[in-house]
């Protein structure tokens, strides 16, 4: 017997596996029917699964961490099943401000940190004039965007004081670029090359070369629903992978890239997953969608609830360190995943995660 699962999820590259899974048919081999459902903010996706309304969701994975702690007054415990890829994100800005860059960059501008200090004396300069500070948008307060754009700006120096932060959902990056309401943004993709492609915006930065490995987007459920029905999870983890493996094989590159693009809709096309997963040989992949990628461990977690702590958005304690490393669930037959990004400080070790908090404290924020 099919059992229907009511998943959300944002038009992204990195819901990709869900769209292949149900193209393909992987869900129904595992007894699921996956009923994707596009939504059009984070805040609605977290919002509607805790609300019942979705049976699983596409989510951001430092957001199922905090859910789970109850941050920001959101108490609504979540578990990460399956994880959806690694890295997909890009720091894009509008062309303006790329010239204004170029200006300022000593070394090499491909190196974050070349163009972060490039960054830096911009804002230098601006503010020495009078000029408004730079806003620059990401998605979520709790998502990778937000750290990674704060772990840029921090490693070339910017004064906090000379930026601002704003959140604003993914398919209105490009629009808040074009109407001069920010000046940058971090976001997934398809929604830098699309911006790229029309001329809105350069971009910088792929993040994984701020953070490798990064765990980007999980697929969630509640805590309460996943204990109650165990297999539900467990059966479409083993669809994700399912996707995953088949999409790993050189001649199923092509129709995973074209099923990827067609689910999304719209402008994206098959060319522009290609580019983004580096199977064009030309282009190093900005995310991962292989099988290993789909692996969620509690180092994951951990570093994920550390950049959080470092942000300000908790205080830290054990008792919420040990929460949080269980909200993302091993996956059965799966082999382990990377370590959890390490950034600046070496490879991330799990017991000395308050060191590394104070690293972070000390160099990011």
């Amino acid at each position: 017997m099919t059992q229907t699962l009511r998943i959300g999820f944002m038009p992204l590259t990195d819901a990709g596996l869900l769209l292949v899974a149900a193209a393909k048919g992987f869900d129904r081999d595992e007894g699921l029917a996956f009923e994707l459902c596009p939504e059009t903010s984070w805040a609605n996706l977290r919002d509607k699964l805790a609300l019942g309304i979705y049976d699983a969701a596409h989510m951001l994975a430092p957001a199922v961490v905090a859910s789970t702690l109850g941050l920001d007054g959101f108490a609504a415990p979540m578990i990460g099943a399956v994880a959806l890829g690694l890295d997909g994100n890009a720091i894009s800005v509008a062309p303006a401000l790329a010239d204004a860059l170029r200006e300022k960059i000593y070394g090499d501008a491909a190196d974050p940190v070349v163009t972060a200090r490039a960054l830096a004396a911009l804002v230098a300069f601006r503010r020495g004039k009078g000029l408004p500070a730079l806003r620059f948008a990401h998605v979520f307060p709790y998502s990778a965007h937000h750290y990674q754009l704060k772990l840029w700006m921090r490693s070339g120096g910017v004064d906090p004081e000379g930026v601002r932060l704003t959140v604003t959902p993914p398919p209105l990056m490009e629009e808040s670029l074009r109407g001069g309401f920010v000046n940058g943004f971090c976001v997934g993709e398809p929604w830098n090359s699309l911006a790229r492609q029309s001329g809105a915006a350069e971009i910088l930065h792929p993040c994984r070369a701020l953070t490798p490995d990064c765990p980007e987007k999980v697929l969630a459920f509640l805590s309460e629903s996943a204990r109650d029905e165990p297999e539900r999870p467990r059966a479409a983890a083993r669809a994700v992978r399912r996707a995953a493996l088949w999409g790993e094989q050189p001649e199923n590159a092509q129709e995973f890239c074209r099923l990827i693009a067609e689910g999304l809709g719209g402008a994206v096309t098959p060319d522009m997953v290609v580019a983004v997963l580096g199977k064009n040989g030309k282009s190093s992949p900005w995310l991962r969608l292989d099988a290993e990628s789909t692996a969620l461990s509690a180092p994951q977690a951990l570093w994920l609830y550390v950049l959080i702590a470092a942000c300000g958005q908790t205080e830290a304690s054990d008792a919420q360190a040990e929460l949080a490393q269980r909200a993302f669930w091993p996956q059965d037959g799966a082999s382990p995943p990377p370590s959890a990004p390490a950034f600046f400080e070496g490879p991330f070790n799990p017991a000395q995660w308050r060191e590394w908090l104070a690293a972070f404290n000390r160099r990011m924020f």
